[in-house]
C-alpha cells in the first residue's frame, strides 16, 4: 500500500505459509475467515488486518481458535515488534512517513520496463537503519519463498541488491517515490587464493511485477555488476527453485548467444573447453551450468526434423549423461581390492 492507493491496494495471494500455520497451512477455529497483509511499500511496515463470522470459542467453550497475530509476531525478529502495527489509523501514520524513504545503498543502474521506471541499488555494508529495513523485507519473503531465513546482516560477507519502482511524487516537487520491487541476497564464499564465490541464496520478485521481463532484468543486472568485480571467479545459486533455474537459464542463454564461441557453427560442434572458459571469464558462469547453456542454445539452431541433426544433438547429451557412470582406473583398483576374483568378475561383467 502507499499513501495514494490505501484505499483500494490490489492484493495478491500467498506461495507459503508452513512457516506461520505449520506444514498443513491451516487456520483453526474460525467461519468464513479472511487475512489480508498490509505493507507500506517503501518502507515495509506491516498491518494485518482479518475477519471472520464466527470462532469455535462461541459455541464450544473447551475449543480455542488460533491465536493469528500472535503466530504472525512468532515470525518477526525479537527486534521487529514494532514493524507491525494493529490499527488502520497506526498504519495511515506510517504510509505518510514513508514519502521522506529515500533507498539505501549505491545506485547500480536504472531502467524502464513497460513505462516503469526502477532502480537498482547495492548494498554491500551494515547499519541499524538498513538491518531493520532489510528484516521487514524478509519477513515478506517468508511467503514466497520456501524455508526463507533471516540473514544475519552484521556478517560483511553478505552482499544485498534492492529494486524499487521510481516515480515523481504526487507533490509535484521533482521528488522520487519508491515502491519496493525486489530483491537479492547473496553471500561471498572465499575462492583460493584471493577470490571470492558469490552464491544468490535468497531472490524474490514482487508478484505484480512478475511475468514482464522486470525478473530477467533483475538478475542480469545483478550477474553483470558481479562481473565487474575482478575478485568474483564464479556465480551460484544456493538449492535454486524451478522458476529461478528457468529464470537463470534464460538470462544466461541471451548473454551466451552474443559470444562468438556459442555461435551455431560452434555449438554444432560440441561442446568445447573455448566455452567453458569464455563463458567462466566474460560471464561467471560456472561448467555445470556452462554446459546446460550449451544445449540449450545447441537445441535452438538444430532441426530436429532433420535425422542426422537430431541424431547428433542425442548423442551429445548421452556421452554428457554416460560420464559419471564410468568409473576411472582408480575406482577399479579399489574395487579389485575389496572383492575376491569372482566377485569382481561379475562386477566388471556387468559393467561392460
Amino acid at each position: 500500500s502507499n499513501e495514494e492507493s490505501e484505499a483500494d491496494p490490489v492484493g495478491y495471494h500467498p506461495e507459503f505459509a508452513h512457516q506461520f500455520f505449520g506444514d498443513k497451512e491451516t487456520i483453526y477455529g474460525y467461519e468464513n475467515f479472511r487475512l489480508i497483509l498490509h505493507y507500506t511499500d517503501a518502507t515495509m511496515f506491516l498491518y494485518p488486518e482479518f475477519s471472520f463470522s464466527a470462532a469455535v470459542s462461541s459455541v464450544e467453550k473447551d475449543m480455542k481458535e488460533d491465536d493469528i497475530m500472535g503466530k504472525l509476531k512468532s515470525q518477526l525478529p525479537c527486534d521487529q515488534m514494532n514493524m507491525m502495527v494493529e490499527s488502520r489509523e497506526e498504519f495511515k501514520i506510517l504510509l505518510l512517513k514513508q514519502k521522506k524513504f529515500k533507498p539505501f545503498g549505491e545506485l547500480v543502474i536504472k531502467f524502464t520496463k513497460n513505462d516503469k521506471c526502477f532502480e537498482l541499488y547495492k548494498v554491500s555494508g551494515c547499519s541499524t537503519e538498513f538491518n531493520a529495513f532489510l528484516e521487514r523485507v524478509q519477513s515478506l519473503a517468508l511467503w514466497y519463498i520456501d524455508a526463507a531465513q533471516y540473514t544475519d546482516n552484521y556478517d560483511p560477507r553478505w552482499l544485498h541488491y534492492l529494486l524499487f519502482e521510481s516515480r515523481g511524487h504526487e507533490s509535484g516537487d521533482g521528488s522520487r517515490a519508491y515502491s519496493f520491487a525486489g530483491y537479492a541476497s547473496l553471500y561471498r564464499f572465499y575462492a583460493y587464493p584471493d577470490r571470492i564465490r558469490p552464491r544468490i541464496a535468497q531472490i524474490m520478485l514482487l508478484p505484480q511485477y512478475r511475468k514482464n521481463g522486470i525478473g530477467a532484468k533483475l538478475l542480469d543486472a545483478i550477474c553483470k555488476d558481479l562481473c565487474s568485480m575482478t575478485e568474483v571467479l564464479d556465480i551460484t545459486a544456493e538449492d535454486p527453485a524451478d522458476n529461478f533455474i528457468y529464470l537463470r537459464d534464460y538470462v544466461d542463454c541471451l548473454n551466451c548467444s552474443k559470444l562468438p564461441e556459442f555461435s551455431p557453427e560452434k555449438l554444432k560442434g560440441g561442446f568445447s573447453m573455448e566455452m567453458r572458459k569464455t563463458a567462466l571469464e566474460k560471464l561467471r558462469i560456472t561448467k555445470r551450468q556452462c554446459r546446460r547453456v550449451y544445449e540449450i542454445l545447441r537445441l535452438k539452431c538444430t532441426n530436429m526434423k532433420d535425422p542426422d541433426e537430431a541424431k547428433a544433438y542425442r548423442l551429445d547429451v548421452k556421452r554428457r549423461l554416460e560420464v559419471p557412470m564410468k568409473r576411472n582406473e582408480r575406482d577399479w583398483k579399489k574395487i579389485q581390492r575389496a572383492l575376491n576374483d569372482s566377485e569382481y568378475a561379475k562386477v566388471t561383467n556387468r559393467c561392460s
